[in-house]
């Protein structure tokens, strides 16, 4: 089966990574690198060959999927152009920055028929998977509570005008809240409702799970950040597990306690995880399934987000999530 062709849209610093780190060797076929700069999309597409353009739509006739990188607010526009010519669409988390934005993607792929996977890392973590797999062996017991935590400082190439300031792709909340929503889902269960306090740089959510566990999620932008951090902890009558995620070296996993055992594993770095999310994304498309997070998963993300800024506007009063999914 021929390789997937593919048009990067974006050549920003996710784009630089995945062009620089995840395409050349991935299973796929890395042919178009799409910027409005275009000395930048050519500096991007150095990395694999691939040919650079101003415009998505002079690159279309020449690729099979897009892969799309762009500021969070361009999300829907770029996916639904792609989708809109049958091509299957890969996007960064969030899916869009409004639900209707990203239930017109959604429905979108489905009416034409393409592969639409969501950029989302958590769920192709090892040490989210290794998680998963020991809550279901009930290594912890049952669980009590979990607790998620995104602290760093916003420097070097993540610093962008549209991630920080108050527009409509602006704030920790809609950047790295869907990032912890999705890693609180992996290992919980649904959200039904939230509440969220705190400012436009640093807040907590308290979640309302289905499964009655405790939830809650601190994030920041304002405080430096180790190398490796515990970003979630599970709280069990029996034990406590970790997920360790590591954005340096190759030490990422999980660190289990029981009164009766310790254990920490893991190799693994974060960024790892990219490459997971392109082979797993082209491997769906050459088979005709689903990738492993759909663009459902990514909407259901976002309305727990879109639900936490309603909060903030309502003194941190819980606001229903499925009021408008």
């Amino acid at each position: 089966m021929s390789a997937v062709r593919v048009a990067l849209a974006g050549a920003g610093a996710i784009g630089e990574i995945v062009a620089r780190d995840t395409y050349p060797g991935a299973a796929v076929e890395l042919v178009a690198v799409v910027d409005p700069d275009q000395k930048r999309a050519e500096a991007v597409a150095k990395y694999s060959g691939a040919r650079a353009f101003g415009e998505l739509k002079d690159a279309l006739d020449e690729v099979d999927a897009v892969d799309v990188r762009v500021p969070h607010h361009l999300h829907a526009q770029v996916a639904l152009t792609a989708i809109e010519h049958g091509k299957h669409v890969l996007v960064e988390k969030p899916i869009a920055t409004t639900l209707d934005d990203a239930r017109r993607i959604v429905d979108a792929a489905r009416s034409a028929g393409v592969v639409l996977a969501v950029a989302e890392n958590y769920p192709h973590l090892q040490a989210v998977q290794q998680a998963r797999a020991l809550l279901a062996d009930g290594v912890i017991g049952r669980t009590l509570a979990v607790r998620s935590t995104r602290a760093y400082q916003l420097d070097g190439v993540w610093r962008r005008d549209w991630r920080e300031g108050t527009g409509p792709a602006g704030g920790i909340l809609l950047d790295q809240g869907t990032h912890q929503v999705s890693l609180i889902r992996q290992l919980a269960g649904s959200v039904s409702a939230v509440s969220a306090v705190g400012s436009h740089e640093t807040l907590s959510l308290t979640l309302r799970l289905d499964s009655g566990i405790v939830a809650q999620s601190l994030l920041t932008w304002q405080s430096p950040g180790t190398w490796d951090q515990s970003e979630a902890t599970l709280y069990g009558d029996a034990g406590r597990l970790d997920v360790v995620v590591d954005y340096e070296q190759h030490q990422g996993g999980y660190a289990l306690w029981t009164p009766d055992r310790t254990e920490r594993l893991g190799n693994e770095n974060y960024y790892d995880s990219h490459a997971s999310i392109v082979n797993d994304w082209a491997a769906a498309i050459q088979e005709s399934r689903d990738p492993l997070v759909i663009g459902e998963e990514g909407l259901e993300d976002l309305a727990v987000v879109i639900a936490a800024a309603d909060s903030l506007q309502a003194d941190g009063a819980f606001i229903d999530v499925r009021r408008q999914q």
